[in-house]
């Protein structure tokens, strides 16, 4: 609390780089090397996933049949499956609804790359997927790809819907890949509420993002800017977030806020357990407060 009650009340002004020392310097050093540790570990793994993505997929059918083979040909008007215990199966293409292609271990893609817990990477849905996340069982919000590179979201919060004065949260995010490991995207959020709470509470960010790595191994640094009341100011405010992928249905997961100006951060660690199209995230903050959501994708 202390960090976020710092974050709101400080009179912010620019930073320099001579200015970071104390706490920020050792989460920043830490971060850093923890993530150039896992990257020495993964960059191969990452690299030969990356590259071993083959024939092997999960067809979904509109009607909801979910078919496991290898992928023998595909094009504008059908695709042909070889299923192990099927045989030969041939699908025209008004038939299917999704394909998940899978790596040379069966697993299936992080179905949540462009976000962390509540922090966000660069990488942006394609046109036409979404997600639904729900926070703590109280905070509920729905993005949705509106092109390949552009996404929207919106949410609200239970506590303050009912009270008649509901907290209404959105989001745009325009994403750029620059290469095959390194994406950056703009990104702007909005705070405010309907009701009387609406007076006092309007605040806004506009922030930068850089992602490296992949959809399975990647860390993203974003900084922005603060808006409240009207006027835009200079936030002092570095966010780090990562995750690696470890097995199947696991990856380790990080979402990290560094104060600059007020020398504080505030520091998580946590798991993300991955299905087809839900990922649970279970993070614990600085201080041992858990934190804990389950994302649909759809």
């Amino acid at each position: 609390m202390r960090f976020w009650s710092a974050f709101c009340s400080q009179k912010l002004k620019p930073i320099y780089i001579h200015e970071i020392s104390g706490k920020p310097m050792k989460v920043l050093s830490t971060i850093f090397c923890l993530f150039a540790v896992t990257f020495i570990s993964t960059e191969t793994q990452a690299q030969t996933e990356t590259n071993s993505f083959n024939n092997h997929v999960i067809v979904i059918l509109h009607d909801k049949s979910e078919i496991k083979g290898e992928l023998i040909s595909e094009n504008d008007k059908e695709i042909v499956l070889s299923s192990e215990t099927l045989g030969m199966l041939t699908f025209q293409k008004s038939e299917v609804r999704r394909i998940i292609r899978l790596d040379e271990k069966g697993r299936i893609a992080n179905p949540n790359p462009t976000r962390y817990f509540i922090g966000q990477s660069a990488y942006t849905l394609n046109k036409g997927e979404g997600y639904y996340q729900n926070i703590y069982g109280l905070i509920n919000l729905v993005s949705y790809g509106i092109t390949d590179r552009f996404s929207a979201l919106v949410g609200t919060e239970l506590v303050s819907l009912f009270s008649g004065s509901p907290i209404i949260f959105t989001n745009l995010k325009y994403g750029i890949p620059i290469s095959d490991k390194l994406n950056a995207a703009a990104s702007f959020s909005y705070l405010t509420a309907a009701g009387d709470l609406g007076i006092d509470l309007n605040l806004g960010s506009l922030n930068a993002l850089l992602t490296y790595g992949d959809k399975e191994h990647n860390v993203t640094f974003g900084t922005g800017y603060a808006l409240a009341n009207g006027e835009i100011n200079n936030t002092g405010l570095l966010t780090i977030g990562g995750m690696t992928r470890i097995s199947k249905r696991l990856a380790l997961l990080t979402e990290n806020y560094v104060l600059l100006s007020e020398d504080d951060a505030l520091i998580s660690g946590g798991i993300r357990y991955i299905a087809k199209k839900i990922t649970v995230d279970l993070l614990v903050f600085e201080g041992g407060v858990p934190a804990i959501d389950i994302v649909l994708k759809f």
